[in-house]
């Protein structure tokens, strides 16, 4: 073995290395993650409606349902030439959109449940079917979604005539025209919100193409500045979305799949899925506020800007507060209430009956109480019956707060107790055909149901 060494005075001996010091490892700025001081920021700017009437608002709308105050029939004449696949209120509560399969959309009074107009695409060559609907604030316009189906070829497969590419259509309900047509979904649609985030107005559709698209729309809601579908990639078909409270419409659950899958509407993006809600398929979900539950705490106030030239250098030093300061309290955990439907698989025979009862599921979904913490979902009640039978698609559920109201494909529909889980009651309006739809109305002590009869 040789050991060299370089003279003392030798140039090598100038050059001396350096130890490297340990840099810390910084986290980069994820835009996705969940900013607690900017998500409660919109809430404060944008505060929530949703909860504005519920069992408890005293505005006239139901709040009990019992053997004292029994549901009854109101006559009326609210019917179309074929199935009322959905409904939707008008802002206002004066009227009711009804959607028909027939391609027809119908503008009901409240105030005598008269027709007011009647509207369709009369310079459509081809076939169209509505299904899912809404109105812009101001109640001149109404958008319309469903199936649009090529009148010119059939499809043996599915014994129907093929489908096309499916457009939103917005109707100006005066003039009865269609003054906008949104286009970006190749299969049907099966929900479209209205929504405003930071001021600006938005549609947002969900589609058995499995897409969920985001439009931005001028600020009367008559033409489209820009269509953004959100980065999914996974989805099959989505059914229903629900913003989430609090967060300044910044966040959305989406009913997709046997999932539930929530989305950033801010960046178009999906972040987290909550797998296996149902085995067959999640395909109705929404936030409500069960009034005989624990409730959420407040949004937390905007926190105090603190000077940092006021902060003593010692303090800064040590990383102490000082002897005067108190420790911050903790942020509150913020969470909703969800409450979803699912189907279970039918038997692989007859398919008739399902494997298990079909159910519906009360969830509490718990925010992130850090920066890029993530989300939680657990369940709290869970709603079955073994007369309760819902295995068909386009079904959904309504509550007010203190019950749940769950169509089904026979006819009925259930009223469960959101507190005790148990059945209330059960409507039998509808004659062995599918409910597709349930209103609780949100000022009057109305609830309304359509179906596939006409």
């Amino acid at each position: 073995m040789f050991i060299a060494q370089y003279p003392a005075n030798s140039i090598l001996s100038k050059f001396k290395r350096v130890p490297k010091g340990k840099t810390p490892f910084v986290k980069p700025e994820d835009p996705l993650d969940f900013d607690p001081n900017y998500v409660y920021s919109l809430a404060r700017q944008y505060p929530d409606s949703y909860w504005k009437h519920h069992a408890e608002s005293k505005s006239g709308m139901i709040n009990k349902i019992n053997e004292d105050h029994p549901l009854e029939l109101v006559e009326s004449s609210i019917c179309d030439q074929a199935a009322i696949t959905g409904m939707v209120l008008s802002p206002d509560g004066t009227m009711l959109a009804t959607f028909c399969n027939l391609g027809s959309v119908r503008i009901w009074s409240l105030e005598d449940y008269s027709l007011l107009k009647t509207l369709r695409d009369a310079k459509e060559d081809h076939i169209d079917e509505f299904y899912v609907g809404t109105f812009v604030p101001d109640q001149t316009l109404v958008l319309a979604g469903g199936k649009l189906k090529d009148r010119n070829n059939w499809s043996e497969a599915d014994e129907d005539n093929n489908i096309l590419p499916c457009p939103l259509k917005l109707f100006d309900i005066l003039t009865g025209e269609v003054v906008c047509q949104l286009k970006g979904h190749t299969e049907e649609l099966l929900c479209v919100k209205r929504v405003q985030f930071k001021g600006e107005n938005y549609f947002l559709s969900g589609s058995q193409d499995g897409y969920l698209n985001k439009w931005h729309m001028d600020s009367d809601w008559r033409s489209l500045k820009v269509m953004e579908q959100m980065e999914d990639g996974i989805t099959c078909m989505a059914f229903t979305v629900s913003f989430v409270p609090n967060t300044g419409n910044k966040y959305f659950l989406a009913a997709a799949d046997e999932n539930l899958r929530l989305y950033d509407f801010e960046h178009a993006t999906l972040l987290q899925t909550f797998e296996n809600m149902y085995s067959s398929y999640c395909d109705c979900g929404k936030f409500i506020q069960p009034v005989d539950f624990p409730m959420p705490p407040p949004i937390p106030e905007e926190e105090p800007v603190v000077d940092i030239e006021e902060v003593s250098e010692s303090a800064i030093k040590k990383g102490k507060m000082k002897a005067d300061e108190t420790e911050p309290a903790p942020r509150p955990q913020h969470y909703a209430y969800f409450i979803s439907r699912g189907v279970e698989l039918l038997d692989s025979e007859e398919r008739m009956i399902a494997k298990d009862y079909n159910s519906c599921t009360l969830h509490k979904l718990v925010y992130p109480t850090t920066k890029g913490g993530k989300w939680y979902l657990t369940e709290v009640k869970k709603f079955q019956d073994e007369e309760y039978f819902s295995n068909a698609w386009l079904i959904k559920i309504s509550s007010n707060g203190r019950y749940l109201m769950a169509p089904t494909c026979t006819g009925e529909v259930f009223i469960y107790n959101l507190k005790t889980g148990q059945v209330t009651g059960v409507l039998k309006d509808h004659d062995d055909v599918e409910v597709r739809d349930v209103i609780f109305h949100p000022t009057r002590p109305l609830l309304f149901t359509s179906g596939d009869g006409r």
